[in-house]
């Protein structure tokens, strides 16, 4: 297959510099990024090994990008840095960079375009909601994968922080979106957390949908970069992006069926008192915080510097500013963590009885967000909320500002 994908193919540039280095708008092969999204999917789905995945792009991914690094912390992958295989059970070794002369971060931004973007993510956006909206008991119906994350199966024993987001109790004041802008300095149009305002056949009025970052437990995103740049921290489980490490090759935006990455087109913001008093450095040195520089992908964090901080453990900038108790953060394996507390006490509160779901849960995913009421359907159509983006001076139409694609909610929803 690798053969197949190696056709190199022209790149467009822009035309403009935003200081420095020219920005590229298109994967130089959109066959490859397409053909890697939907493996990655199939890896998280349990329909293709990891082992396959890695072999059947590795010399693709050396031809597109010069390096591959994707071996770090996998088990039975063959150590390529020295042609020799893993022993069974043991963890290969990183392959050395493989960089076909100096290259520098800001000279290698491969970016895909707003319509790659989107053909990658059409089918599975398509199954985002379901025909016909239902309710469930939480722990009765969810699937095997939801059901061990939120009741504590004994075989998912580390620490994952997620959340329960009420839908029930939000108003679409916008709260969420505005602290979460504020926390990490992100430019206008870039909605880390977004809040979506429906009608739906199924349910009278209008209904809100709240949408961080999902941190997947078993994430898409993590297996197709190949620097590594984007990786699931050991501590809590946090996904997160190397801002150090990045190349800008937006296969994590491509690969990930929620949508929820954005990429640096230009300078970010100045930096504010809150970088400078924090740094930019998670506890182990790595550049995981705040908006990220330009060429880099940035999302939803769930806030490492809090993670890491004694006084703010525990809490996101979104979950503590929101004045409606709709958002819970805390360790989903732990039934005594505050999501996995609310989450009871409204079950008791609804008589045993409470209408939960999470998005595209059967991808393989393992998403770390619940939400609690009403779970669209195909017939849903985006409205204006009571409070729109443009009352908080932010741009709702992400691609006036910063040329690069529509967010997936307002696709899906027609807008």
């Amino acid at each position: 297959m690798a053969t197949e994908l190696n056709s190199d193919r022209p790149q467009r540039q822009r035309s403009e510099q935003q200081g420095g280095e020219p920005v590229r708008t298109t994967i130089r092969n959109l066959e490859l990024a397409r053909h890697v999204a939907r493996d990655a999917q199939r890896v998280v789905a349990g329909d293709l090994s990891e082992q396959e995945f890695y072999e059947r792009y590795h010399e693709a991914y050396l031809h597109e990008f010069g390096v591959d690094s994707r071996a770090i912390s996998r088990q039975e992958v063959p150590n390529v840095a020295s042609g020799q295989g893993a022993a069974k059970g043991a963890m290969a070794e990183r392959p050395k960079p493989m960089i076909n002369g100096p290259l520098s971060r800001r000279a290698f931004l491969m970016l895909a375009g707003g319509g790659a973007a989107a053909v990658a993510l059409a089918a599975t956006l398509g199954r985002l909601v379901p025909q016909v909206a239902y309710a469930r008991t939480e722990g009765s119906s969810e699937s095997p994968r939801a059901q061990g994350a939120v009741e504590g199966s004994q075989a998912v024993k580390r620490i994952q922080m997620g959340m329960v987001i009420d839908l029930e109790r939000c108003t679409g004041c916008l709260v969420c979106v505005d602290a979460c802008h504020r926390e990490n300095n992100t430019e206008e149009g870039v909605h880390w957390m977004y809040v979506l305002a429906y009608k739906d056949e199924n349910k009278e009025g209008v209904n809100f949908l709240v949408r961080p970052c999902n941190h997947c437990t078993n994430p898409p995103c993590v297996k197709v970069c190949p620097v590594m740049a984007r990786h699931k921290r050991e501590k809590d489980g946090l996904v997160l992006t190397d801002q150090d490490i990045c190349i800008g090759t937006r296969y994590c935006e491509v690969a990930c069926p929620y949508g929820v990455n954005y990429f640096q087109w230009g300078e970010p913001n100045p930096d504010t008192e809150m970088i400078r008093q924090h740094g930019r450095k998670d506890y182990r040195g790595r550049t995981v915080e705040f908006n990220p520089p330009r060429g880099v992908m940035g999302k939803c964090t769930f806030c490492p510097q809090r993670q890491d901080s004694e006084g703010k453990r525990g809490t996101t900038s979104c979950q503590q500013a929101c004045p409606h108790d709709a958002i819970h953060f805390g360790d989903m394996n732990d039934p005594n963590s505050a999501p996995r507390q609310y989450l009871e006490r409204r079950r008791q509160e609804k008589g045993g009885y409470l209408s939960t779901f999470r998005l595209l849960d059967d991808l393989g995913t393992e998403p770390n967000i619940l939400y609690i009421g009403h779970q669209p359907s195909r017939s849903a159509k985006q409205v204006d909320g009571p409070i729109t983006y443009e009352d908080w001076g932010w741009v709702d139409r992400r691609g006036d500002v910063l040329e690069g694609p529509r967010p997936w909610f307002m696709r899906v929803f027609g807008g």
